[in-house]
């Protein structure tokens, strides 16, 4: 996993060699966005890195596919996690999916220095899911 920095500056050079010019501004305005986000006080770095991440990915691919959130330019409103985010596309597509959301957890757990989560939610048919996430840590 690359820094946030680091990032960037491969998203940057990606986006150079794009060949559709549509394309490049389209990831440069989510460049601008990631940007603007990360540096505000309340932003946390995984929600920034995930969509780095993710439009890295879509950049590195042959052919270049994008998808949700990145088919279309950045929202004006704040980011929402990329998990959410890519739950609401999918929702829009299929009808009978029910619309993502931020859910309070009933336990939420997490480690010190932030590399793993443990949290148990409810939905409203009264059943539980448990999620667990562990994150490696830059060595």
């Amino acid at each position: 996993m690359s820094s946030y920095k680091e990032s960037i500056l491969e998203l940057m050079y990606l986006c150079s060699k794009l060949s559709n010019p549509v394309d490049r501004v389209r990831v440069t305005e989510w460049i601008r966005k990631l940007s603007e986000t990360a540096a505000e006080q309340t932003a946390h770095p995984r929600l920034i890195q995930e969509y780095l991440d993710y439009l890295k990915l879509m950049c590195q691919s042959v052919p270049i596919y994008f998808v949700e959130p990145f088919k279309s330019q950045p929202p004006k409103k704040p980011l929402v996690p990329l998990a959410e985010a890519l739950g609401d596309a999918l929702a829009a597509r299929c009808p009978y999916l029910p619309k993502s959301g931020p859910a309070a957890p009933m336990v939420l757990h997490r480690s010190g220095d932030d590399t793993a989560s443990m949290s148990v939610h409810k939905d409203a048919n009264g059943e539980i899911f448990c999620y667990m996430s562990i994150v490696p840590r830059d060595v």
